[in-house]
């Protein structure tokens, strides 16, 4: 039964092809259940409705940052991240909470709509971006039936959470001259002091102004391209040209806040390379810079969802980016051809670049790992069904690698026993990249996992949250 072995383009997400208008359109539907079909059996629980118990109550600590599920829950929970305000021109009032845990265990956002049932939101609140080193974080909210009303810009609602405050607001509709891609949303701050800082011990940015820039649709579509602007202080949209003849077609899938005078903003397309532009300057520029190269060459490079093997973030003024290469070692056909009996070996490598370097030479390799070296005994023993076989680092299926925030030379991997199971208990490793070790493991819940694509990013956000009780603000 060969169709026990990990297959890349289930578990992965790589298309038979390299069509990146297919992807964009995956991306924009999204991949996930409508909330508002109805179940055929009325006992059948649904995952965005049944939040961990663990973050909740809130016990006040706030780890430097934190792994999050993008993608809320629906349930009423409040504790001192809780921030509401009035869904204008909709009804009622939206609520924000967020559940924190240290990692690898991953927090999550819960949402509470007074006027609406969860069956009246075509997707679950999914988190569109948030501040690369502060206190915001934007939030989308889609009205409608069905997963495809995504794709009807009248339906996007957008709120802004402020965890300093915390405060939420709901920030005037963008019309259809401004619709923008919402993977390539930045948040940047406008400094008071007339300069765009990345220290926050040189000044504290959480009282300035900000704008969310990002792309029209994609860089490379056309000859011609824009970037939408929303202008906290004005509370307005505009439009600013893009040339782009000289670059080809760009799919960004992660965005990074650089920051400076200009307000660098990087669009990452994980499969190629990245894209800077100076978003506050009075005439936007873009810079390309290529990504390292890959550990190996293999058939499925460039196609399919790179963020189940690949990830960057900005750390201590440099990019830091990370790749993982896996194959199958060997195959025993067992009798049910069960995953037990096969076997895999994996690589990760991390990259770091200065952020002020445009040129691919400049990469340097900091850390490069071959599971085949890893002790096996680093890995504890798991929680696992009775009959089922312990996994070992040679059985688990691996991806959706993240870096933490903290330099601390720690990947976090997400890990099966069958990437094609959602209904059973996930993992995710924090992976010692200096010591080759499993540092520490993680119970997840991998009912809203896609394969091994989707489950968590990482965010500083937790930075911010505030840790005890207090009244929140409301704004219209």
């Amino acid at each position: 039964m060969d169709g026990a072995v990990l297959d890349p383009a289930a578990a992965y997400g790589y298309l038979d092809d390299d069509d990146d208008d297919v992807l964009m359109a995956q991306e924009d539907e999204e991949d996930h259940q409508s909330v508002s079909e109805e179940a055929v059996d009325e006992k059948e629980e649904y995952p965005y409705l049944n939040p961990p118990s663990y973050g909740y109550p809130d016990d006040g600590e706030r780890p430097p940052f934190v792994l999050i599920e993008p993608y809320a829950y629906f349930a009423d929970r409040d504790n001192a991240t809780t921030a509401s305000c009035v869904m204008r021109d909709l009804g009622g009032t939206l609520k924000v909470t967020f559940c924190i845990a240290h990692p690898p265990l991953v927090s999550y956002m819960c949402v509470h709509a007074t006027a609406f049932d969860h069956t009246e939101f075509a997707v679950e609140p999914h988190i569109i971006a948030t501040e690369t080193d502060g206190a915001l974080v934007l939030l989308r909210l889609v009205i409608g039936t069905d997963p495809s009303d995504i794709m009807v810009h009248s339906e996007r609602e957008y709120f802004m959470y402020d965890a300093s405050v915390p405060s939420l607001q709901h920030l005037p509709h963008p019309d259809y001259q401004h619709q923008f891609n919402d993977h390539s949303v930045a948040i940047v701050r406008k400094c008071k002091k007339g300069s765009q800082v990345t220290s926050k011990e040189e000044h504290d940015c959480s009282n300035c102004d900000y704008v969310l820039a990002a792309q029209s649709r994609g860089f490379g579509y056309t000859k011609s391209s824009a970037l939408i602007m929303y202008h906290s202080d004005t509370e307005t949209w505009s439009n600013v040209p893009v040339l782009v003849n000289s670059y080809p077609k760009h799919r960004t899938c992660k965005t990074l806040t650089i920051g400076g005078d200009k307000g660098t903003v990087a669009w990452v397309d994980l499969w190629r390379k990245i894209m800077l532009c100076d978003v506050l300057d009075n005439h936007p520029t873009l810079h390309t810079l290529e990504l390292p190269p890959p550990i190996m060459l293999t058939n499925y490079l460039g196609s399919g969802n790179p963020q189940s093997v690949r990830d960057i973030a900005v750390i201590g003024g440099f990019i830091k980016y990370v790749e993982l290469q896996y194959r199958r070692l060997e195959h025993r056909q067992g009798f049910l051809g069960d995953m037990s009996s096969t076997f895999y070996t994996w690589k990760v490598a991390v990259w770091s670049i200065n952020t002020v370097s445009y040129t691919s030479d400049d990469w340097h390799m900091d850390y490069l790992l071959n599971s085949t070296e890893m002790p096996q005994l680093s890995l504890p023993k798991l929680r696992v069904d009775e009959g089922t076989a312990q996994p070992t680092l040679s059985t688990l299926n691996i991806g959706l690698p993240k870096l933490s925030l903290q330099d601390d030379g720690i990947v976090y991997l997400l890990a099966k026993i069958d990437y094609r199971d959602n209904t059973h208990i996930a993992w995710v490793l924090a992976v010692d990249m200096r010591n080759q070790t499993v540092q520490k493991v993680a119970e997840f819940n991998a009912t809203r996992t896609a394969g091994l694509q989707k489950g968590y990013c990482a965010s500083r956000i937790s930075k911010y949250l505030k840790g005890a009780k207090q009244n929140t603000r409301c704004c219209f």
